[in-house]
Formats: structure tokens, sequence, C-alpha cells
């Protein structure tokens, strides 16, 4: 039995910004436009149905973010993801739908990237384009690119410290400052595979002097720690569903805890 935890955030944005082309002969007017509401909700059925049918699945759950989008990290960062644009016009009757009528799982304080990340484990099969999934291990089917992967804890502890150093300007986070990809991957790689040596490696490059025009820009373990949870998508062990606490265990500082629900902002 295989399940495919759908990334719902992103197939309800991309059933709502296809072009539909559009045809008026007597006007002579040719071109695209916006879905309508039944369109985009028809893409999002084919989305849905064609990444189901993609990694063979038996059956599927539709995970979302909040529909007020409070979420916990922007009670620890609240520039976290600050610079997302408005959605589309149709993202929010076809985002009501979904909630209403095809039982999608959420909670609150949650995106729909943690809630695939918890839900995430032997007989699933995660579906998105995020490349944030890849701090998760397990079974990742990158919708982009049409790849099925399998994320080992190794990569994914990679993947997570990678981001903790480097941020996400996606996401609005910077990461550890004057490190760039080069610097963490070499860090990284010379720590070794396990996460103790590589959380290790990304706290000394947090502490080590600035220089240059960083000189002025100290860094210490708080901001490796909150860096940290901006990074990684929540697993299976991080999430207590009846009371909606977080933990995040990070080696070499105190492990963090706090409610989802609390944070949320």
């Amino acid at each position: 039995m295989t399940t495919a935890l759908i990334d719902g955030d992103e197939a309800i944005y991309k059933a709502t910004v296809i072009k539909v082309e559009e045809t008026d002969w007597e006007a002579e007017t040719f071109g695209d436009r916006p879905p309508t509401f039944e369109e985009a909700l028809e893409a999002f059925n084919r989305i849905v149905a064609a990444w189901v049918r993609e990694v063979d699945a038996d059956d599927y759950i539709i995970c979302l973010s909040p529909k007020q989008r409070g979420l916990f990290r922007r009670g620890i960062y609240p520039d976290y993801k600050a610079a997302r644009g408005e959605k589309p016009e149709q993202y929010k009757p076809v985002e009501d739908f979904v909630f209403e009528n095809l039982n999608p799982i959420w909670y609150p304080g949650l995106e729909a990237d943690d809630v695939m990340g918890i839900l995430s484990g032997p007989g699933k099969i995660i579906c998105s384009n995020d490349k944030d999934m890849k701090t998760v291990p397990g079974m990742l089917y990158i919708t982009g690119k049409k790849t099925l992967v399998e994320i080992t804890p190794s990569r994914a502890n990679y993947q997570w410290m990678l981001q903790t150093l480097t941020g996400d300007s996606t996401d609005g986070f910077k990461g550890c400052t004057g490190i760039g990809p080069k610097k963490a991957e070499a860090a990284l790689t010379e720590a070794g595979t396990t996460l103790p040596n590589m959380a290790r490696a990304a706290q000394d490059l947090y502490l080590a002097p600035k220089t240059g025009k960083y000189r002025d820009q100290l860094q210490d373990l708080s901001d490796f720690r909150r860096e940290a949870v901006l990074a990684r998508i929540l697993r299976p062990t991080d999430y207590d569903t009846e009371t909606g606490v977080v933990s995040y265990a990070i080696p070499g500082v105190k492990d963090i805890h706090f409610n989802a629900r609390d944070k949320a902002r």
C-alpha cells in the first residue's frame, strides 16, 4: 500500500496560474487569459491525479497550510516568507473548495510542507517541487522534474545543515553571514556524514570571526538555532498532533520546544 502525500499548496497554485487559450475571431483578439474557477478546479484535479499516477500510489492525502497562513516560523522570524506576492485570483476559491470537500490534512501553525513531513515514512511518497522537502528522509517525487528519489537520513541532514548555512532567499532568511554554497559544501563534506559532526562544522562557521565587509556582523549560537529551525521541515517525531508542540533536537545546542499554535503569526 503506497500513499502519495500531495503538496496541496503547490497543486492549487499551479492550477490557478495556468493560461487558457482564448480566441475571439469576431473581435480579432487572440491570447491567453487566467482560468475560471471551474477551469482551475479541473486543472487541480488533473494535477493531483497525474502525481498519484506517476508514483503508482494506491491512495493520496492532500496536505495544506492553514487558510489564514498563520505559521510558527513567522513567530520565530517575522520576515519568514514575508516577500511572497498576492495569490492568483482563483486561488482562494479553489482552496476553499479543497478544504470543504476533499478532506485535506492541515494543522494550525504548520505549512503544507510540515504536514507532509510529519506524515512521511514507510509506504509514503511526498509529491512536491519544494527543495525544502529534501530535508526530510524518505521517498520524494520531485514534481517539476518528474523524478522519484530516495532521501537518505544522511542526505536529509546534509541538506538541513546546508540550508542552515546558506539560508533561503525565497523564504526570506539569510543563514550564516559571509558563507555561500561553496564554503558551506566544503565544510560539511569535510565534516563527514553524521549529523553531530555536520552541526558542529556549521556552528563553527557561525561563531567564527567575520572578515571584510562582514566584520561587524557577529553571530552566535542563538542565530544558528534560529536558522536551523527555519531551514528544516518537520519530521514525524517532531510534532505532537494532540498538543501542537514542536520539538527540534539540534546537536550542540539546547533542544527547542514550543507550541506551533501559540507561535503562529
